[in-house]
Parts: structure tokens; sequence; C-alpha cells
């Protein structure tokens, strides 16, 4: 959450408008008078505001500010150009990412779920999964996840659930995972 500065200065305007008015209208005895900041206090406050703590994302090892995200785009410093290569994600790193993605409001909660979904980082995949499949978990090897993102759409369109969301959640997910193949410039 990003508060302005400027509003504690319009706090303290209407807090010294009310004291003034209750001077002049009532008791003095319960008056509080707060003198507008100084060159010193601003100066701090200016100096704390740069060293609070910012909205920061890590993925894949780049820091990522979000707060200040907009503006470099807009002044036209670029940084290093980072891909998010969903086309070779490992399941692990699927979770987390599904999570930034959850978390900035890409994804709702249920496609959220569906995309944090690893089968292989269960602990009983081999007596389970695997067993019917004959393949053993490898949650650290890369996947493509737009093309199994495709196939299950593809597959719920030829065999619907019988759920209408279905459909329209992976639709989604597949358009959030496509948009994230583009190149994006970020400040490392």
């Amino acid at each position: 959450m990003h508060i302005d500065p400027t509003l504690s200065h319009v706090l303290l305007h209407e807090q010294e408008n009310q004291s003034q008015r209750s001077v002049t209208t009532g008791p003095t005895s319960h008056v509080l008078i707060t003198p507008p900041p100084g060159p010193d206090d601003l100066t701090r406050i200016e100096q704390q505001k740069r060293i609070a703590p910012q909205d920061i994302v890590q993925f894949q090892g780049i820091e990522i500010d979000l707060d200040q995200l907009d503006e470099l785009n807009n002044t036209g410093d670029s940084g290093e150009d980072v891909t998010f290569d969903i086309r070779t994600m490992t399941p692990r790193e699927m979770v987390d990412f599904s999570l930034d993605l959850y978390i900035e409001g890409s994804l709702s909660f249920e496609e959220y779920s569906m995309l944090a979904f690893q089968p292989e980082l269960h602990p009983g995949f081999e007596n389970t999964i695997g067993a019917l499949t004959g393949e053993r978990a490898d949650p650290d090897r890369p996947r493509d996840y737009i093309q199994q993102w495709q196939d299950r759409f593809d597959f719920e369109k030829r065999y619907p659930s019988g759920d209408p969301k279905k459909l329209e959640q992976i639709d989604r997910i597949l358009g959030v995972l496509h948009g994230f193949e583009e190149t994006l410039d970020f400040v490392a």
C-alpha cells in the first residue's frame, strides 16, 4: 500500500483548522494545535520516504520493484530485457510464478489453484499417478507450460467436464501465460 506523503500535510492543515474553530467556538482546555512541519521535519520525512520498504518481487534471481515499474517504463529508462520463459519452467518454478500472478491480480484464486497444482511435487506421485503412467517424478525438469495448457484447453473443448467455467478459466490462464512470453523491460 502506497500512501501519498502530501496527505499528511492535508491532515495537519485540517487539524489546525479544527483547532482554530474550537478555540473561537468552545472551551480552550482541550485545544490541540499542531504547528506545520518545519524544513528539518520535511527533510526527515523525505529521507524516510526514500528508505521505506518497497514492494519488491523476486523472480528467477531478479528483483523487480513493482512501485517503480510504471515510472521506469514511462521515462524510457530501460534496464536489461527479461524474458519470462514459460516454455522452459520447472514445476517448482511454476508454483512460485503462479503465486506471483495471483498476488499481482492477474489470476483469480481458482485459476491460481489450477496453475499451481503440480502433481509431481506430491510425495505420493510415484505410487499413484506414476504407477499408472510409468513415469517417475521429476519436478526439476523444464516443461512447456503453454503447450500443456493448450492441450488441456483442446481436451476440455472435445470432452467437456460439465463445468462451464472451466473452459473459460483455462483460456484465461493461457492468455496470461502468452502475455509473459513477450519480452518485458525491468531494472534488475
